[in-house]
């Protein structure tokens, strides 16, 4: 399944960005309510946002002889 969305650059970049938009409003809540859970829940989320478009491009490059 992770391999089919990495091999559709709609579909990496659409969930990317799905998960931009559910990290900042938690790390902004996490912020103002000093609560611990919902801004490192909001961190985790936008590392990984920000790790899919390097991840894809390893996962599907061509390997050169």
């Amino acid at each position: 399944m992770i391999k089919r969305i990495l091999q559709n650059r709609m579909s990496y970049l659409s969930l990317s960005f799905a998960l931009f938009l559910v990290a900042l409003p938690l790390i902004s809540l996490g912020s103002a309510e000093n609560s611990d859970t919902l801004f490192w829940l909001g961190f985790v989320s936008m590392g990984i946002a920000s790790a899919i478009p390097p991840i894809q491009k390893l996962a599907t490059r061509k390997k050169s002889s």
